[in-house]
């Protein structure tokens, strides 16, 4: 866990972003250092608000105990992070209480010296409503795809002008219907009002579903990663997000009139594309928050790389220290498969979409998909049966009875194989996620086969596209991936979010594996130094006495 000096919090920090260097040294010759042991309170819930921290060292949990229930744990609050500011700026008691979980450090910016500071620096104001504002909206929003310990930082919605562009044309045509309706008063005549009364309707139902519209489109910081997602009722619903060591730079673009209102876009590149917050509310506080968490996720590998040597080398001097031996590590770090199994017997030809075996989880298209491919010869072997049904009830006299068997016998049998066909089409499209690749296998039958595989290394982010009403109301859609310049897609698969998280956990799992790797290759390196050095001193030592008796 890194650990931070005053005035690494404040640069850091991204409501001080456009804070100078000088005024940043006058904030913090302010701030007051207090130290806390484990299971101290550092604020009580329901006091008086009257500092907001920094926190330096250590952990704290957030708690909050509402009636009679028991005591709830919010959050936990690591280095970097900062807390009570939300009460101190909406002038409320203690939400919640704030317990340190392990030896903590944190800096007091008292109410007095903050009041003073955010005079001269109303930007700094601006920056931490934003923050209060995204927390609260991040508290009445549930969203499945993030994992159990993942905080959202910052949560913004398209600025509200977009809103009020949006609802333009359903003012016109309300106002349309208004006049409508007074004119056809005015003459008698009722074809009249029957128009401007569909006009209210199709005015009041677009502005229902661009208000709808607008609230669904939501861009995200959390301590991993940035987010947008976006969603239009019944055609369209995505999900786009990079990892945040994946982020190469932070830029802000703004035209006149978002300058004047106060919106503009946040572009944050990564190794071969970009994800777009556009139009967003507050562009240089979003951008100043991707900035903090990125560097944060760059802070936490340097330090754990630095803490990873420090203990090899006091290992190294020291011994007796209990520190793992090299094998016990590496048995951590299972060794996987390199290549996906192939699906044989009942697994291939199986109706499941998403089944997982020895790690390795393998996704069919939706039914949905088989179902269109296997409508025409099912509805033609049905309308066959029926036929056949009809004849031997007596209800088409058509032929004799052993004529008509002969025929329809002979039509499906073609019918069946079109539908065995098409069904082994279906089932013979797999993708796979196994422990270092996605696989892609498109096999015809009775035709070549064609695998494709992208190592998970090289995966830069990821998209989820479901298009049209039964891709929403089915829950499945495509699952994109970005390989470099190329994109890698789960076509037609059920729960594309799901698919999406699957790949990104594949992900995370193999960069903690190859980053273990690293570092027990970096301690075996060092102790091999280490060696070398102690041997060249040892004989240097050696050779001194015998060169002085010469």
């Amino acid at each position: 866990m890194p650990s931070y000096e005053p005035e690494e919090l404040l640069r850091n920090a991204h409501f001080l972003r456009e804070v100078d260097e000088d005024d940043l040294k006058s904030l913090e010759a302010v701030l007051v250092r207090e130290d806390f042991d484990q299971g101290e309170i550092i604020l009580r819930q329901g006091t008086r608000a009257e500092a907001m921290y920094f926190i330096a060292r250590g952990e704290v949990d957030v708690l909050r105990k509402q009636g009679d229930s028991p005591v709830q744990r919010l959050a936990t609050l690591e280095p970097g992070d900062t807390f009570g500011v939300s009460e101190l700026i909406q002038r409320q008691p203690r939400i919640a209480t704030i317990r340190a979980n392990q030896p903590t450090t944190v800096y007091r910016w008292d109410r007095i010296a903050m009041s003073n500071f955010m005079k001269t620096h109303p930007k700094t104001l601006t920056s931490l409503r934003f923050a209060i504002k995204s927390r609260h909206l991040a508290r009445r929003l549930r969203f499945s795809w993030l994992a159990d310990d993942e905080v959202i930082y910052g949560l913004s919605r398209k600025h509200s002008v977009l809103l009020y562009e949006g609802l333009t044309l359903p003012v016109f045509l309300l106002l349309g219907a208004a006049a409508l309706a007074w004119y056809g008063l005015a003459q008698g005549g009722s074809l009249y009002l029957w128009i401007a009364g569909g006009m209210v309707l199709a005015g009041l139902f677009l502005a229902i579903w661009r208000w709808i519209d607008w609230r669904n489109d939501y861009y995200i910081v959390t301590d991993r990663r940035v987010v947008w997602l976006e969603k239009i009722i019944g055609i369209y619903d995505s999900r786009v997000e990079s990892p945040l060591h994946m982020v190469l730079s932070v830029s802000i673009s703004t035209d006149v009139l978002g300058r004047t209102i106060g919106y503009g876009d946040v572009i944050i590149r990564t190794y071969t594309g970009r994800v777009i917050f556009r139009n967003v509310e507050d562009p240089h506080a979003m951008a100043a928050m991707v900035e903090e968490h990125w560097q944060r996720v760059r802070a936490k590998k340097d330090d754990a790389d630095r803490e990873t040597l420090e203990h090899i080398v006091k290992h190294r001097l020291e011994p007796e220290t209990d520190l793992p031996e090299p094998e016990e590590i590496e048995e951590q770090v299972p060794m996987p498969e390199r290549t996906a199994p192939r699906l044989d017997g009942l697994a291939r030809f199986g109706f499941k979409v998403r089944f997982e075996e020895k790690g390795i989880i393998t996704y069919r298209k939706h039914w949905a998909v088989l179902l269109r491919e296997i409508g025409l010869p099912s509805i033609l072997i049905m309308l066959v049966v029926g036929l056949l049904g009809a004849r031997l009830g007596g209800l088409v006299e058509v032929s004799t009875v052993s004529s008509f068997f002969f025929f329809t016998g002979a039509a499906l049998i073609p019918l069946f194989s079109w539908w065995i066909y098409r069904y082994v089409d279906w089932a013979n499209d797999i993708y796979q996620i196994t422990a270092e690749q996605i696989v892609d296998v498109y096999k015809k039958p009775l035709a070549r086969e064609m695998r494709k595989v992208a190592p998970l290394e090289n995966i830069l982010g990821t998209e989820v596209d479901r298009k049209g009403i039964l891709g929403i109301m089915l829950n499945y859609g495509d699952v994109i991936t970005n390989i470099g310049t190329e994109q890698f897609t789960f076509e037609g698969v059920f729960d594309p979010v799901g698919v999406q998280q699957d790949i990104v956990h594949a992900q995370e799992a193999f960069l903690q594996r190859r980053t273990d790797r690293e570092r027990s290759q970096r301690r075996d390196e060092m102790v091999e130094l280490l060696d070398i050095y102690h041997d060249q001193y040892a004989s240097r030592n050696e050779e001194r006495p015998t060169k002085s008796k010469g």
